[in-house]
């Protein structure tokens, strides 16, 4: 399994002739099957004896693949589109050969070292201070959660530092029209979400902020506002 035979070399022209066709031709639109119809035609994937990459290959771009909607389509407008460059989709395979963690300078200062160059340019771009910094997150949902529980330990460290107690709850303020995740991140983090009106354009003012925060339950402080921007 893990060492380089004929096997494995048949195994990898073939994903490459995939990858090839896949990025070189206008992407396919498809559309999701019934659970009973994939039974029907992909089978158990998971046996004792095991499928081996080359039917596991031949089961994915005949059947499951064609069962999920390339989010790379022009007409594909929902939930989380996605329009890589040609490059960027052929580096996922060096990322995913090269087997590399870049959780810590320790172990991926490259990656790491890329990723923080990478930020630098965002954050210019967003007119950020030279002090601004952040990591990738998986998308808006997890790095909803990550930027919201950074703000709490920060107003409960501004708490500390001018010997005010935690406050009774804590609460984020955010528009009506704000993603599901944030909601599911007040869940996780066990606090409040006020919620501010939006104007005749959908957007978030500052006097709405202002009348949200300043009728928020008595023992509530605001950590957090949340501005959308789009969806997440």
């Amino acid at each position: 399994m893990h060492e380089f035979d004929r096997e494995s070399e048949e195994l990898i022209q073939s994903v490459f002739r995939y990858a090839l066709e896949r990025i070189r031709n206008e992407p396919p639109l498809d559309g999701p099957m019934s659970a009973t119809e994939l039974q029907s035609m992909v089978g158990q994937t998971v046996t004792p004896e095991g499928l081996g990459g080359t039917e596991a290959l031949r089961r994915y771009t005949e059947h499951l693949a064609p069962a999920s909607i390339s989010a790379d389509h022009p007409r594909y407008l929902a939930f989380i589109a996605g329009a890589p460059t040609k490059a960027a989709a052929v580096f996922d395979l060096v990322i995913g050969a090269s087997s590399l963690c870049g959780s810590t300078w320790l172990d991926g200062a490259g990656m790491v070292f890329a990723e923080n160059q990478a930020l630098r340019w965002i954050a210019d771009l967003a007119g950020m201070p030279d002090s601004a910094g952040g990591c990738f997150a998986t998308g808006g949902t997890m790095a909803n959660l990550s930027a919201l529980v950074t703000a709490r330990h920060d107003a409960n460290a501004k708490r500390t530092a001018a010997g005010l107690d935690r406050p009774a709850r804590w609460a984020m303020l955010a528009a009506e029209s704000a993603h599901s995740s944030v909601d599911s991140a007040a869940r996780v983090m066990d606090v409040d979400v006020l919620l501010a009106r939006v104007d005749g354009d959908r957007r978030l003012r500052g006097d709405a902020v202002a009348e949200a925060i300043a009728g928020r339950p008595d023992g509530t402080e605001v950590f957090a506002v949340v501005a959308t921007a789009g969806t997440t």
